[in-house]
Order: structure tokens, then sequence, then C-alpha cells
């Protein structure tokens, strides 16, 4: 399934194995069923604490992918 994916915040794929690397907007293939963590893990972001929204809504780790999913990654973000 492909995936249209953005990160933000400064960060980008640092798998050196997919040709994403180092890129921070980019579409993916992915297997089925990839959870929000199974991403972030293949993507190899490991940057504390992230937020993650698919579609435009917050989802949880656990949340599973679908085909044409957009995913946005982000550090939280605090402002005054």
């Amino acid at each position: 399934m492909i995936l249209e994916i953005r990160l933000f915040g400064g960060l980008a794929c640092n798998n050196r194995n997919l040709p994403c690397c180092g890129q921070n907007e980019f579409y993916l293939d992915v297997a089925e069923g990839t959870t929000v963590q199974g991403l972030r893990d293949l993507l190899n972001i490991r940057s504390g604490p992230l937020l993650t929204a698919i579609n435009g809504v917050m989802q949880k780790k656990d949340f599973k992918l679908a085909d044409k999913d957009r995913v946005g990654i982000f550090p939280p973000i605090a402002g005054g």
C-alpha cells in the first residue's frame, strides 16, 4: 500500500535502505497491516515523543494504516 508521508520539526527518514533516506516528504510502499509504530520503526525515527496525524486526525501507535493514507509525523509543539 502506498502512503504519502510528511515529517516535520527537523525529522527525516533515517533508514539508509530506503530511497527516501534523508527526505522529509515522500511516498512509500509499505506492507498491509503496518501500524503507526511500525512505520516509525521502518523510517528509523526515534526522536523522543512524537505525534502522528493520519488524514488530519491524531492517532495512537497501534493504529493500522491503509492504502493512500496521508501521514504526518512531528514532535510535540509548545508555544506561548
